[in-house]
């Protein structure tokens, strides 16, 4: 599988996963939540460590891609 997630949304999903491990863990929530919170904590930490998302494949987002360099009106024109 080809990697579809940038630098940039990998280190967010990293950072966001560690938040989470750390609300589930210290909160006090209850037991479906935590589940839940801990199952969204895993995936985004997977997926940061990949650089695959599953759902970012189901709708063709690939934030891997690197923009363009940006183009003067003279480079657009051929001249």
């Amino acid at each position: 599988m080809t990697k579809n997630i940038g630098r940039e949304d990998r280190a967010v999903r990293v950072v966001a996963a560690i938040g989470l491990a750390i609300l589930a863990y210290y909160a006090g929530l209850s037991q479906v939540a935590t589940i839940v919170v801990w199952v969204l904590a895993a995936y985004l930490l997977l997926t940061g460590l990949l650089g695959i998302c599953l759902f970012y494949k189901l709708i063709d987002v690939d934030t891997s891609i690197q923009e363009q360099p940006y183009s003067t009106t003279d480079d657009r024109s051929g001249l």
